[in-house]
């Protein structure tokens, strides 16, 4: 990690977008699976990545002049694919489980991405406690997708 004073935020707005995405996909998955604990588990995670993008906001605006209200082409994309597979399989809140766990993996990886590069200090604080979040949502899904 980088602790630069006077550094631009980087890389800031692209997770919000990955994020904005993954809230978008879990609602639509939300609406669509049968198991109530999987739809708790759903809710939990957008709850998560809310308070995850306000906390990120301040710096998407420093970033880019205006709050970052985008989405990712790459979940946008694994979002189609699973809306395919779903209408093609019989077990459409494994296949929901599965694909959101590698939402959670993109997740991650836009953060990391984030961390390596150079932030000012009050926004690595910012990234550091989203990655916390993002590993215990991840480590959830990655338990939901084992059972």
């Amino acid at each position: 990690m980088n602790t630069l004073q006077g550094t631009d935020a980087n890389h800031i707005s692209d997770i919000i977008q990955v994020m904005n995405s993954g809230i978008d996909f879990y609602q639509k998955a939300q609406e669509n699976i049968k198991d109530p604990a999987i739809g708790a588990l759903f809710q939990r995670m957008i709850d998560a990545r809310r308070v995850s993008v306000e906390r990120l906001q301040p710096y998407a605006i420093n970033e880019q002049g205006e709050r970052e209200e985008g989405s990712s082409f790459a979940v946008e994309a694994r979002r189609a694919y699973t809306a395919l597979l779903t209408t093609f399989g019989s077990n459409n809140d494994s296949t929901y489980v599965s694909e959101l766990e590698e939402v959670e993996d993109k997740t991650l990886a836009e953060i990391k991405e984030a961390m390596d590069k150079p932030q000012p200090a009050d926004c690595e604080a910012a990234l550091a406690a989203t990655l916390l979040t993002m590993q215990s949502c991840h480590a959830e899904m990655s338990r939901m997708q084992k059972s």
